[in-house]
């Protein structure tokens, strides 16, 4: 199946953010920019203000101050100049597009027919080109008291408008600088935030190949939370594989117990066909149930099986008179000692296991007497299998509950029996442990907790 690529969060991450940075620079440019333009149009208002007593007297020396009847006709010949006194032009303009009075330098550049390039519904400073030059126009709405005429005054900028524009291309500079610096440290921040992912990348293939067994604790906090919950599904998948592991061989260790019964039931000239058959067929039945459960434990674990109490006196029964098959090249003496404990607290099948395996080791290596006894106390219950064997050296007493170790190393066997029961026992509270009998051999004590 085609995966669906998706980009990576790193590019996103970075896509995203550059976008952000690039519309920030470009708004902070325009802003910026603009600052400057009304900065510039502040100063011109400022100046303008300085330079309205020049243009009053142009306008005083030309009877230009009251307008009306008293007004020079359009027609008539606008006076000469007789001084320049300022840097700005003044013009008087009717709404047709004609000037009805222009200032002293107005007349001497020529610019008769400027207000046909001034939008006479001027309401504030605007920027006009007049001969390929730029000026800056102001209108003064109130100083003509007719809605005719409309008085402006201009001022060329192309010496303002190139100092501007310079001021411009350095913003925009420096706003590619600041948008290339940041771009840069957004991709190093971004390398450096992205980093504990890639380290743990890095240790899931690892630990994939086997190399490693979990992952490392020195994440940022963000990334603990999901660390933690991996190493715990880890942890829950390495103890499932071992359980598996586990019960294929526990499976192996009590099929051959039933195997050996089995073959020792076909070789047994003392039974008829009818009872030889029937026996087989329990030794089945026996192996398909410890087929099942093995499954299942390996499934769910020994803590998830259903626990319930199970008659101590038919498992002995059939598990006694297994061996004593399997075994019957040597005479053992089987003693019972059964003191109010008609069950344990156990499942069925670990039951059997548990005595099955124990059973096995007494008749391997007693001499000629096993005895299997059973007590009580106000909270626990107590078992107990002793054979007149050579016993167990006191150094062996704890590691032969560890799988794949052994006592006897001349017999044959898989040193997995007895770690199986120490795990069976162990799930339900109690505790197995190997002594010295007083038949001189061993005597493995298993204690339960009773449970309400």
């Amino acid at each position: 199946m085609t995966r669906n690529m998706m980009p990576e969060i790193h590019k996103r991450v970075m896509v995203t953010s550059i976008a952000i940075i690039l519309a920030f620079s470009l708004g902070l440019g325009v802003v910026i920019n603009q600052i400057y333009v009304k900065s510039y149009i502040a100063m011109y208002s400022a100046d303008l203000v300085t330079e309205v007593p020049h243009i009053i007297g142009e306008l005083r020396q030309d009877n230009m101050l009251q307008l009306g009847e008293n007004a020079p006709h359009r027609d008539q010949p606008i006076p000469t100049p007789t001084s320049k006194q300022t840097n700005y032009l003044a013009f008087i303009c009717e709404r047709d597009g004609n000037a009805s009075w222009m200032s002293y330098g107005a007349r001497d550049n020529g610019m008769k027919n400027v207000c046909r390039h001034i939008p006479y519904s001027l309401s504030g400073p605007d920027l006009i080109y007049y001969n390929e030059l730029p000026y800056v126009v102001h209108v003064i709405s109130e100083a003509t008291y007719s809605t005719e005429e409309a008085f402006f005054v201009l001022r060329e900028v192309s010496a303002q408008l190139e100092s501007l524009s310079q001021i411009r291309r350095k913003t925009w500079f420096y706003m590619g600088l600041l948008f290339s610096i940041a771009t840069g440290l957004l991709y190093a921040a971004s390398y450096w935030s992205f980093s504990p992912l890639r380290k743990l990348a890095g240790e899931l293939n690892e630990i994939a190949e086997s190399r490693r067994e979990k992952l490392d604790s020195d994440y940022p906090k963000e990334l603990g939370d999901v660390t933690d919950a991996l190493n715990r599904m880890i942890t829950l998948r390495k103890e499932q594989t071992q359980r598996y592991r586990h019960a294929m061989d526990d499976l192996a260790h009590s099929l051959k117990s039933r195997l050996a019964a089995t073959n020792a039931l076909l070789d047994d000239n003392t039974l008829s066909r009818k009872a030889m058959s029937k026996r087989i067929i329990e030794q089945v039945s026996q192996m398909d149930d410890m087929v099942q459960y093995q499954l299942k434990r390996a499934l769910v674990g020994q803590r998830g099986l259903v626990r319930e109490k199970t008659e101590l006196k038919p498992v002995l029964d059939s598990l006694t008179g297994m061996f004593a098959k399997v075994y019957s090249d040597k005479p053992v003496n089987i003693t019972t000692r059964l003191e109010a404990l008609p069950s344990l607290p156990l499942n069925k099948a670990d039951l059997t296991e548990v005595l099955g395996n124990l059973l096995e080791n007494a008749f391997r290596f007693c001499i000629s007497e096993v005895r299997i006894s059973s007590s009580e106390t106000t909270d626990h219950y107590v078992l107990t299998i002793e054979d007149d064997g050579l016993g167990v050296e006191e150094s062996l007493r704890e590691s032969i509950f560890q799988r794949g170790v052994r006592a006897d190393q001349l017999n044959p066997g898989t040193g997995i029996g007895l770690a199986v029961c120490d795990e069976i026992v162990e799930s339900y509270g109690g505790s197995i442990r190997v002594i010295g009998s007083e038949l001189e051999g061993a005597a493995f004590v298993m204690v339960f907790p009773k449970v309400s």
